[in-house]
């Protein structure tokens, strides 16, 4: 009894830091990192260079948000059961699919919240780079506020509308798509 109370009082004295807060600071240290990275990326890759690299930097980051997006909706929609009988198998990917699907709501705010939103913030910063070279084209005050406001326009039209149309898809062929993702993640990482 006398070894329990003094077991009991070391564990209350151990607080550690609560879940949500964990979480939190992970989310944010990641999001940083990989808001470092992607940065990094797209100067590397649009500055000093053609205007049509700079498109094509732009339609690479809105495509990575919308399938982002759409990954974590399926992720978020999908049932692990329908993956247990696969994994009794041992068909490759679906022990994967899984944990996919164990874990949905911490993989759906990275992929959509994390990924998605950092991706929307690069995207920004290449389209204000496309803004100046439209800008020195068009020589003119009334042509670079215009050419702004298009650029902009068109970047959130694309990223919301994109993100619009492939949450049905993402909705209605969940399984298809965790499986698909589960699977290819299996090249980088073996299951276990």
């Amino acid at each position: 009894p006398k070894q329990e109370k003094t077991v009991k009082k070391k564990k209350q004295k151990k607080k550690r830091i609560p879940g949500w807060l964990s979480w939190g600071l992970s989310v944010l240290f990641l999001s940083f990192g990989l808001t470092v990275l992607f940065s990094f990326l797209t100067e590397i890759s649009i500055k000093g260079s053609p205007v049509y690299i700079c498109v094509i930097v732009l339609i690479v980051l809105l495509f990575l948000n919308i399938g982002c997006d759409m990954i974590a909706n399926a992720i978020i929609t999908c049932q692990p059961d329908a993956f247990h009988a696969m994994a009794s198998n041992k068909i490759k990917g679906a022990k994967r699919a899984v944990t996919l699907c164990k874990n949905a709501t911490k993989l759906g705010s990275v992929f959509a919240d994390v990924i998605g939103d950092i991706c929307g913030i690069v995207s920004g910063a290449a389209g204000a780079v496309l803004v100046v070279y439209i800008a020195a084209i068009a020589d003119g005050n009334i042509w670079e506020i215009v050419s702004s406001i298009l650029v902009s326009a068109v970047i959130g039209a694309l990223t919301v509308g994109g993100k619009a149309i492939f949450k049905h898809f993402a909705m209605k062929y969940n399984k298809q798509i965790v499986f698909s993702f589960a699977k290819f993640t299996t090249f980088f990482k073996k299951e276990k």
